[in-house]
């Protein structure tokens, strides 16, 4: 196998330039609270995507993800509500309940390939739906959480700065977890670890020839997949301050990332964040104000003739683009 060539000067410095937009275009705004939420939650889809993607590089689709979003989002939200414990800290130990599902469905599913393994993650995703749904006195089944904590305040520039319920706060906590997800997606693909699991994709059989512990290396990329997914769960949970079981564990969640991994991307360290940016506002600014009882068709038409023409997503006819023009 070939390194994959560095990513030119100019490149890099594009990308660094479009950083800088999403970070001080907000000032230039009067009033940029319905655009800071929109994108927002974009960011955290594409961390979403990003997380999905890193199990999805070992060539398994998992259409069961939302039960570690869903996983992650009530694990906080418990941890909050019954031990009052510090956010972030309800956080990160919460989303280690999607961790040990993830733990869970590598044992259980490691037979598995193909189709009948994307049937069993759906399957699978129902478990704890149902039981927190069921659950009570514990979970209050199907009516939900609310009251959730939102995140801290932090003081930035002599003012206390609410990121967990203001809208600019939001946007730029958001776009920090993106960023922080695809440097780890990035170091994923290109790792040594990274081409295991490509490997693994190609040809399981020659990937064990060479050594390559193919179990092993699936059950580390499901675990690091299903813990980054939970924590978008609970993420979420905070920011939004209200979960139900119909929503965080919804197949909507689960079909998400990969359209959104397909459309940006998948082979590419920016691909399901790019998909994020672009198919969520353009949905949520254009298709639905036009088009409200048809947006979702229009939405998937939008997608199908993209991933049609652009097989290897827009982030990488992107930068095939930008690398013929400057040379």
């Amino acid at each position: 196998m070939t390194a994959h060539p560095l990513p030119s000067k100019r490149f890099v410095l594009t990308l660094l330039a479009l950083a800088l937009v999403l970070v001080c275009w907000p000032w230039l705004l009067t009033d940029p609270r319905l655009y800071c939420q929109i994108l927002a939650m974009a960011f955290l889809y594409g961390a979403l995507a990003l997380a999905w993607n890193i199990y999805a590089l070992t060539g398994a689709l998992s259409l069961g993800h939302a039960a570690f979003f869903g996983l992650g989002a009530y694990g906080s939200a418990l941890l909050d509500h019954y031990g009052h414990w510090p956010v972030w800290l309800a956080m990160l130990v919460g989303s280690l309940a999607g961790t040990a599902y993830g733990a869970l469905w590598s044992l259980g599913f490691r037979r598995l390939r193909g189709a009948y393994f994307a049937l069993a993650t759906l399957a699978a995703m129902e478990i704890p739906k149902v039981m927190i749904d069921n659950w009570d006195s514990l979970t209050f089944g199907s009516l939900g959480m609310v009251g959730i904590a939102n995140l801290p305040s932090v003081g930035l520039g002599g003012r206390e700065w609410i990121i967990g319920r203001e809208p600019d706060g939001q946007y730029y906590l958001l776009l920090a977890f993106v960023a922080l997800l695809s440097w780890i997606h990035r170091q994923a693909i290109h790792s040594r670890w990274g081409w295991a699991i490509r490997a693994i994709r190609e040809n399981e059989t020659t990937a064990a020839a060479i050594g390559i512990d193919v179990f092993r290396t699936r059950m580390q990329a499901m675990l690091v997949s299903s813990s980054l997914t939970a924590l978008c769960g609970a993420v979420y949970a905070h920011m939004v301050g209200l979960i139900e079981p119909g929503l965080v564990f919804s197949l909507h969640l689960s079909a998400l990332p990969l359209i959104l991994t397909m459309f940006g991307g998948r082979c590419h360290s920016l691909g399901p964040v790019l998909g994020a940016l672009l198919l969520y506002p353009v949905d949520q600014l254009v298709f639905h104000p036009w088009l409200p009882a048809g947006h979702l068709a229009l939405y998937g038409l939008v997608i199908v003739i993209t991933v049609f023409f652009l097989p290897q997503g827009i982030a990488t006819w992107l930068q095939q683009r930008l690398r013929h023009a400057w040379h």
